[in-house]
């Protein structure tokens, strides 16, 4: 973490000063802290420093839950919010199948939310081990972003982006266009989502703070 940390702030410090329009992406880990760190440095608007966030936990859900429900993966609203990693909250409240809320199309009994979401966190692990690396996954969700950017298609995306309640960054769904992010979407959650997101950022910021003495 600390090392990574110094990382990005020696690379941030040697490109800048940036372009009024560019932006930046943000794709190592850990991705909410060195996005944090990033924004802090550039220089730039908020809205043009950004990071790839729990995007490609949000696409490994989706492809979990529709091998469980036997429907295609695009047809699944459903996201991963909040700080990237042990911290990540699965937004099952809102979750919908082509805007059917997710209770009402299938019964109880076809999953668990606990297990699907553990399973979810182990995916990258799982792939490491065998791999030694999960580059597809990245490079596509990268891809992804960078496409939403670059023609302004203003698709809603999770990624990583200041929170001004907790003064670090962290995933909620955003619209991603030319400009970076056009506008924030805001998803009504359950109360125990919103609590472990707030207890996760509150941690994330005092880790900002400690590595900000280092």
């Amino acid at each position: 973490m600390h090392r990574n940390a110094s990382v990005i702030r020696n690379v941030v410090k040697a490109m800048t000063p940036f372009r009024s329009d560019a932006i930046v992406l943000v794709v190592s880990n850990p991705v909410d802290l060195l996005t944090s760190i990033a924004q802090e440095l550039a220089g730039l608007p908020k809205f043009q420093v950004f990071g790839s966030g729990t995007f490609l936990e949000s696409v490994r859900i989706r492809g979990l839950l529709a091998e469980k429900a036997g429907v295609a993966a695009s047809s699944i609203q459903l996201f991963v919010l909040g700080v990237h990693g042990d911290g990540q909250v699965v937004a099952w409240s809102s979750a919908t199948i082509n805007g059917i809320p997710l209770d009402k199309v299938l019964s109880p009994d076809t999953f668990g939310h606990q297990e699907l979401a553990k399973e979810c966190k182990e995916r990258a692990e799982a792939i490491f081990t065998a791999k030694g690396a999960t580059p597809f996954g990245t490079g596509s969700v990268v891809a992804s972003i960078c496409a939403s950017i670059l023609f302004d298609k203003r698709e809603v995306r999770p990624v990583s982006h200041f929170q001004p309640e907790f003064d670090c960054c962290f995933s909620l769904p955003v619209v991603l266009g030319r400009k970076g992010i056009m506008k924030t979407i805001e998803m009504p959650l359950g109360s125990d989502e919103n609590a472990a997101i707030a207890r996760s950022a509150h941690r994330l910021k005092s880790t900002i703070e400690l590595t900000d003495k280092k």
